[in-house]
């Protein structure tokens, strides 16, 4: 188990110093996760809540904090409705990509990784 983690960590190296680099919080990397499992969705931040069974003002400050990082996007409506959806960036959706190949274990070892915290060296 040990070394399967080492292994994952050497071989996404290029993410980790992507996540690192960009100073991605821990709400950061679960919104990461979460378009990971929808990377075409268009969702408001009521949705988003309701679907990560989180407060909005808890979201709001990570959202923001990723437009800005270019990782989502965002789409006002008409009737002010705003929308955020995942940048066609190609590094963007590559690094999105791999995090959807991952495992539960491996993304928990991966936010100890991004946190600082991680027990692997």
């Amino acid at each position: 188990m040990v070394v399967e983690c080492i292994q994952y960590r050497i071989s996404n190296n290029k993410l980790f110093n992507f996540l690192k680099g960009n100073d991605f919080s821990r709400m950061e990397l679960k919104l990461l996760v979460f378009w990971a499992r929808h990377p075409n969705a268009k969702l408001s931040l009521y949705s988003i809540a309701s679907a990560l069974d989180t407060a909005k003002f808890s979201l709001r400050d990570a959202i923001c904090a990723l437009v800005k990082k270019s990782i989502l996007l965002e789409q006002h409506t008409n009737n002010d409705l705003i929308t955020y959806y995942l940048s066609n960036d190609w590094n963007t959706r590559e690094f999105v990509e791999e995090i959807s190949r991952m495992d539960w274990n491996q993304l928990r070892v991966l936010e100890q990784q991004v946190e600082g915290g991680a027990i692997l060296s």
